[in-house]
């Protein structure tokens, strides 16, 4: 059923890997707004997910798009805390539909125990936190955006639950 003000195409992984490449150039931005961060986060990033509605519109064309919330994850630095509630949002961000990024860094311990599965560090992170922004993620769809081994990989479902490593594309 359409819903005013929502977009309603289908979000393709053409759609996708647009929305990783203004992720990435967040990415950069930020850190040249926070250049005191730099050289301690630059390089920790772990992931880059779509979350929340969009990234549920993508398993489900139906849901519609209200806007596009996209997070990073990064390793965590005991000397210097990441921003709580680092934020940016593009009004007009892609297809004419707002953009928020999103921001939070994982304690090096979840890191350490999946080094090499940034899915699974990311969904660990999320399962192991009992907080507001856990809540509000696992509520709805996560798709892998970055690095590119999770690209459009399914790594939760929302109401469904986790999917391990799944794989679901649209083609262009």
């Amino acid at each position: 059923m359409a819903s005013a003000g929502r977009l309603y195409d289908l979000l393709t992984t053409n759609g996708l890997e647009q929305l990783k490449e203004l992720a990435l150039k967040e990415h950069k931005e930020f850190f040249e707004r926070n250049p005191h961060l730099e050289n301690i986060y630059c390089n920790s990033l772990i992931g880059i997910c779509l979350c929340q509605g969009a990234a549920s519109h993508y398993l489900n064309p139906n849901v519609g798009i209200k806007d596009f919330d996209i997070w990073h994850f990064y390793v965590e630095n005991a000397s210097t805390n990441f921003p709580y509630r680092a934020h940016k949002r593009i009004e007009s961000g892609y297809r004419g539909r707002p953009i928020d990024f999103l921001k939070r860094a994982i304690s090096k311990e979840i890191c350490d125990s999946f080094s090499n599965e940034p899915e699974q560090v990311i969904v660990e992170y999320l399962l192991e936190r009992n907080t507001n922004t856990k809540k509000l993620l696992l509520r709805k769809a996560i798709i892998g955006l970055h690095p590119n081994e999770m690209f459009g990989k399914v790594l939760w479902k929302g109401k469904l639950g986790y999917m391990p490593v799944v794989q679901h594309v649209h083609k262009t």
